[in-house]
């Protein structure tokens, strides 16, 4: 009997390492930060950051990962998005203010 590949790509591993992670999103047009949206490069470092924090019943599976720059990956650290979102909203990631108050 001849078995024919399938002409799908492989479906990723439920649980992929950092470095899956890393090459499946650099292969496809999400190579920048899923906060700030910085593109990846010599500058700009790519980590792989948990939507929902593994230290609050997050998972480590595709739909709860997304590349994320070092600085969004240590500003969100284990909180949650939303909390992340309002607690940075207007600010730059050097912890200045989206306002200038000279």
């Amino acid at each position: 009997m001849h078995i024919t590949p399938s002409l799908r790509p492989p479906e990723p591993p439920l649980y992929p390492s950092r470095r899956d992670a890393l090459r499946r999103w650099e292969e496809t047009e999400e190579w920048s930060c899923a906060y700030c949206d910085a593109s990846f490069g010599q500058m700009v470092v790519a980590e792989v950051d948990h939507v929902r924090p593994l230290a609050k019943g997050g998972v480590h599976a595709w739909f709860n990962l997304v590349p994320a720059c070092a600085a969004c990956n240590r500003l969100k650290a284990d909180r949650d998005l939303s909390d992340f979102l309002s607690e940075t909203a207007g600010e730059s990631f050097t912890g200045a203010t989206g306002t200038d108050t000279q």
